[in-house]
């Protein structure tokens, strides 16, 4: 190989990172896809009635005056974990897959830097480290106000 193609070649930790966020990516938007049509296709079987929040958002009310449009008030974060049957239940897991696929990548990379020769431990710990903060973040654990 010559050298002008050697500096061309990523590491493997930033390959595992772009592919793992890459692949989540492409699977979170496919459900946020489906998602709406399901919601929309049937009415009854979601938190919130699609008709009436579409019609609220673009009415332009505030977020909490949405959710009492459109369903029962604002059922919580992660509510999605419970109604995962449900339209907007997809879709807000879609969502969620979509934002926590950068833990995922996180997880991954740590591995690499662990595993592949030379090893990069600080690299790895700093990879978990994050990790662990967008877990507690996206279960609602750490919530900056």
């Amino acid at each position: 190989m010559d050298k002008s193609r050697e500096c061309l070649i990523q590491p493997v930790s930033q390959r595992v990172y772009g592919e793992v966020v890459y692949w989540l990516s492409i699977v979170a938007s496919m459900i946020c896809a489906v998602a709406p049509v399901i919601a929309v296709a049937s009415p009854g079987r979601n938190i919130a009635n699609p008709h009436f929040l579409y019609r609220a958002i673009w009415e332009g009310m505030e977020p909490l005056a949405v959710w009492e449009t459109a369903g029962s008030g604002f059922p919580g974060g992660n509510f999605w974990l419970g109604s995962m049957t449900y339209g907007d239940g997809l879709a807000a897991f879609g969502l969620a897959l979509g934002c926590y696929s950068a833990g995922v990548a996180l997880l991954a990379t740590a591995g690499t830097f662990l595993i592949k020769k030379p090893r990069a431990v600080g690299w790895g710990i700093a990879s978990i480290a994050i990790a662990a903060l967008i877990t507690l973040a996206a279960a609602g654990v750490y919530q900056q106000v």
